[in-house]
């Protein structure tokens, strides 16, 4: 690390690139991330895309979204000047309206330049919005490819994303047996086995929903009717049956949306939790942690959410989810109810 300050103080933009990572990540010994910005800064002043990038990464990491407007600009520059990751990069930003207003169709575009250059991130990140249907018409079968594209380069992400796919047969024959490998090989068997544990929970403050043939006919016609707790109810009664194979994920997915979207918080942490899991939708921590903290502000209990987490979360995506929550709770007027 002598030898890159000597160099870097020389005005070298290669050294003071490398010194900045030092300082940023602590290799060096030393950790500093206020002096590694300010050697990436006088790197990317060079005009190299690879220092732009670089720069725009260590600063989107350490401040905490308040920078992003300057974010932006520097992805921005970078993928102007082919720097593919760059592009990727800026792609999520657009993606989630981080720094930016939201443009999934720019989120789109981008991603096909990363996927075009081979990129794993933008594979995936693409899989993703294909499997949503945003920004562009819903294609599972696209999307379980470039899943396994991003799978086949070692991203865990991707690999539980196909997971996703096989599990609920989306796109792909369905396939426990192979669904289940791929969430080992994405996170790990002890990740595997928590997601596994933890379960969908029931609103305490409701009593137990009807088991008789005019009750359940009450609580299906106040779902149509959009009733968030007859809603809440039929999603809960359709992802606890017996024998899990007899779930309606599907189904319940789309029943605790409508309940979440009419704020109730016991809604929120269920769809959060089918989210982690991947169960009635493509597997997505960022929508996961934003429902978790759209329950929290509902007052809904969630530990054991927060702990599973905890254990997959970026900091992109916990940026990503933060940044989607306040917009929800902004187009809201913050309306929600426990």
């Amino acid at each position: 690390s002598r030898w890159f300050q000597q160099a870097a103080e020389a005005g070298d933009p290669q050294a003071q690139n490398e010194l900045g990572r030092l300082l940023f990540t602590g290799l060096g010994g030393v950790q500093d991330p206020a002096a590694a910005l300010t050697w990436f800064e006088k790197a990317a002043a060079s005009g190299s895309p690879d220092y732009i990038f670089d720069f725009a990464s260590a600063l989107e990491t350490a401040s905490g979204g308040a920078n992003m407007p300057r974010v932006v600009d520097l992805y921005t520059r970078a993928a102007q000047a082919g720097h593919v990751e760059a592009a990727v990069s800026l792609a999520m930003l657009y993606q989630t309206g981080t720094g930016v207003d939201q443009n999934l169709p720019e989120a789109v575009r981008l991603n096909e330049i990363g996927v075009t250059a081979g990129s794993a991130r933008a594979q995936n990140n693409l899989g993703q919005l294909l499997a949503r249907g945003e920004g562009i018409e819903q294609d599972y079968a696209r999307a379980a490819e470039l899943f396994s594209a991003a799978a086949n380069q070692g991203l865990g992400e991707a690999m539980g994303n196909l997971g996703v796919l096989y599990e609920n047969g989306f796109g792909v024959p369905q396939d426990t047996e192979k669904a289940d490998a791929l969430y080992r090989m994405s996170g790990g068997a002890d990740l595997v086995e928590q997601r596994e544990k933890t379960e969908y929970q029931y609103d305490p403050r409701l009593a137990a929903p009807p088991s008789d043939a005019a009750g359940q006919e009450a609580l299906n016609k106040g779902a149509r009717a959009d009733d968030p707790v007859a809603l809440f109810q039929l999603g809960w009664l359709l992802v606890t049956q017996p024998d899990p194979k007899f779930s309606d994920w599907i189904a319940a997915y789309q029943a605790f949306e409508k309940g979440a979207e009419r704020g109730h918080g016991p809604s929120m942490a269920n769809l959060s939790l089918m989210y982690f899991k991947g169960q009635g939708a493509p597997q997505d921590y960022v929508l996961g942690h934003m429902w978790m903290l759209m329950a929290k502000r509902a007052g809904a209990p969630t530990p054991t959410l927060d702990a599973l987490f905890s254990k997959t979360a970026t900091s992109d995506q916990v940026l990503a989810a933060q940044s989607r929550a306040a917009d929800m709770l902004e187009d809201q007027g913050a309306e929600i109810h426990p």
